[in-house]
């Protein structure tokens, strides 16, 4: 089995629902482990479906549906309508809107919404500094350096923290900073910035909260960059550590 192969395979595997059992599946995910770059699609695919499940949760459902779908009668078409010619029709119709649909929007991982699940749960679980040092301008140098983008604004909050290093992320090719703070009670907080124009799908126009695994995030965009702050939930987390009202 190649990565190609796996990432076929991978698409039919769901976290949390025991897709591991099947031994094909198994046996993509035994060569993700191996494979860097099939391991860094596979989390963002999982990332991607969890983020699917759970807003398919937060739907509601209607008390009567399951009385308004028994109780529905058949409408037939009409028999001009069962002409193989129509049919036909209908069928090119079906997949020309459907392929209009894939290209006019953006793509899961152009969303902004799946790249906050799978950055803050990537620093997360990979949390590495490639630049150890506690001051904010050796940071920045050394990750315009490293071609990562540079033009960010350090909520002044944050900034009262003792910073810890820095890293260089990539996302869909993209260089995002890392940015370490600590908390002071050795927890830390993780600062991400990407450039706005390697997204689509900005945060809300004011910054805003939302969960990720066991993580707080605040996003918030500001100039040319989107930022991403993610830490342990806490009380009060935009007020304490996220940007000013003059500065959103």
């Amino acid at each position: 089995m190649n990565a190609d192969e796996a990432r076929r395979i991978l698409l039919l595997c769901r976290p949390g629902s025991g897709d591991s059992d099947d031994p094909d599946i198994a046996e993509a995910l035994q060569l993700a482990q191996r494979d860097p770059e099939l391991r860094q699609w596979l989390d963002r695919h999982m990332a991607f479906q969890s983020a699917m499940r759970t807003r398919f949760a937060e739907l509601p459902v209607p008390s009567d549906l399951k009385a308004a779908i028994l109780e529905r009668k058949i409408a037939w078409l009409p028999r001009w309508w069962q002409h193989p010619a129509w049919l036909a029709a209908a069928a090119v119709i079906a997949v020309l809107v459907g392929i209009a649909a894939l290209w006019l929007q953006p793509s899961p991982t152009e969303r902004f919404a799946f790249y906050r699940a799978h950055i803050a749960t990537t620093g997360l679980r990979e949390y590495r500094m490639d630049i150890k040092t506690n001051d904010l301008g050796e940071i920045r140098r050394r990750l315009a350096a490293s071609g990562a983008p540079t033009n960010y604004v350090v909520p002044r909050k944050l900034e009262q923290l003792s910073v810890t290093g820095a890293a260089r992320l990539r996302w869909n090719g993209n260089p995002v900073s890392m940015l370490c703070f600590d908390r002071g009670d050795k927890q830390m907080l993780l600062l991400f910035v990407i450039d706005r124009s390697a997204l689509r799908g900005d945060p809300p126009p004011h910054p805003a909260l939302a969960k990720v695994s066991r993580l707080q995030t605040a996003s918030w965009t500001q100039g040319e960059s989107i930022y991403l702050l993610a830490g342990p939930d806490e009380a009060n987390f935009l007020e304490k550590y996220g940007p000013s009202p003059s500065s959103k």
